[in-house]
């Protein structure tokens, strides 16, 4: 019964400590969202549905999207033209 109560008085400090900055001085939580962080956005990284949105766009207007080296899985798309 110690062992556990000492556990939860443990997780409970851990989680006091942690939360410091958003419980006491109302600073808002990191924002993990790929498409709406602006430090990702500046680094050039993007999430996979946005990706993807671009390249299907770009396969309408008839532009390739793939270059460098493929497996054959990958040329099937039709995107990929296999010297």
């Amino acid at each position: 019964m110690k062992t556990l109560l000492a556990a939860i008085v443990f997780v409970g400090v851990a989680v006091l400590l942690l939360g410091v900055n958003i419980f006491f001085f109302h600073r808002p939580f990191p924002d993990g969202e790929i498409s709406t962080n602006p430090e990702m956005r500046k680094r050039g990284i993007k999430c996979a549905k946005q990706e993807e949105l671009e390249m299907l766009a770009a396969q309408k207007k008839g532009k390739k999207t793939c270059s460098g080296n493929y497996s054959d899985a990958c040329a099937t798309c039709g995107l990929y033209n296999k010297e």
